[in-house]
């Protein structure tokens, strides 16, 4: 029984509410919550529960840009110093694909050395950028791999400035509203948000609240609430290729190899453009983890097989919320249980 995995791996996890969707040929077969979304007021969590999603939103920032793409507007060849003119000159080279795919080799502002002193803190973009503008790239754009969400905050003032729309605005009127994803924002701490999620921490095996995680330190890299029921819409959309043309959607869950590394045998993944690709063979699976205080976050797609899994819960540091999914998967697919589950994404965070 479905239900009883997954109150069992919340009572392995220690995880307090989680909700959960899947999707199968487009058609939503489970959507419902499970356990708290508030332990203080014994607040049921359910489908309509909201999360903070975290690096699952690069897949919206990742969309927007693939629109623009498409219209002609900007391409993936374009150096992101073309619309950005205050780049340091040693990224002048960086291309729009380069960072899509993890390989621009720009630091990532989250491993800055006093990033965790500064997170509670509501900064300026160029603030949160100089956390990093002086540094050199790690490696030149294309050679290698390494997970950069300081590309994809980049990507957000891209949208800003070739549109002339804020961010989450242009997300709201490009992605959300046409899909009737209503309960899907940009996160604002000081808003009232109905059914939002208190998120939690397990410091030493003990609940407690999360502290304060400004959206300034999130942004374009993973700053969106959202709802199960909400990404069955965006799921749906994927599927029937209503945002993005299929052969653009079919590129971005393609791996796009960095020149050197062995990730894709090694690691068992590789970036494609704004999505994960897993290594299971000839069999296509793409996903995408979040995490970010007190919050954790997945969605992972079966394409092949034509089943979808996306998991919210309101604990961070989950270890596998992809072997979750995929053992959820299972019960909706059992030829799924001969892939060897992969290795975990590495630091797939904020």
């Amino acid at each position: 029984m479905i239900d009883d995995y997954i109150r069992a791996a919340m009572t392995q996890n220690q995880i307090p509410g989680l909700s959960v969707a899947v999707v199968q040929s487009g058609e939503a077969v489970l959507v419902k919550g499970y356990g708290l979304a508030n332990v203080e007021h014994s607040v049921l969590a359910t489908e309509h529960t909201v999360y903070e999603i975290a690096s699952v939103g690069k897949t919206f920032t990742a969309t927007a840009i693939m629109m623009l793409v498409e219209e002609g507007i900007i391409s993936l060849e374009d150096a992101i110093a073309n619309y950005l003119d205050y780049l340091p000159i040693m990224w002048q080279n960086v291309r729009i694909q380069h960072i899509l795919s993890h390989q621009s080799g720009i630091p990532s502002y989250t491993d800055a050395p006093n990033y965790w002193e500064i997170t509670h803190l509501n900064l300026s973009k160029s603030e949160i950028l100089a956390l990093v503008t002086h540094l050199p790239l790690k490696f030149q754009s294309g050679e290698f791999s390494a997970y950069d969400n300081t590309g994809y905050y980049l990507l957000g003032l891209l949208l800003e400035e070739v549109t002339g729309q804020s961010y989450g605005d242009l997300l709201r009127d490009r992605i959300f509203a046409p899909l009737g994803m209503n309960a899907t924002v940009m996160n604002n701490p000081s808003d009232i948000v109905p059914h939002r999620a208190a998120g939690y921490r397990l410091p030493n095996s003990k609940l407690v609240n999360k502290p304060y995680y400004s959206p300034s330190v999130t942004y374009s890299a993973g700053g969106q609430l959202s709802s199960v029921e909400d990404m069955v819409k965006w799921e749906q959309a994927l599927c029937g290729a209503t945002l993005l043309k299929q052969s653009t959607l079919d590129k971005m869950w393609t791996p796009h190899f960095p020149n050197q590394g062995d990730d894709w045998e090694k690691l068992g993944y590789v970036a494609g453009l704004g999505w994960w690709v897993f290594n299971y063979g000839d069999r296509r699976v793409v996903g995408h983890n979040g995490s970010i205080l007190g919050f954790a976050s997945n969605i992972t797609r079966f394409i092949d097989d034509k089943i979808t899994v996306i998991l919210l819960c309101n604990l961070d540091k989950i270890s596998r919320p992809d072997a979750i999914a995929k053992k959820i998967a299972e019960y909706y697919c059992p030829v799924l249980t001969k892939l060897v589950l992969q290795p975990p994404l590495e630091s797939v965070g904020e």
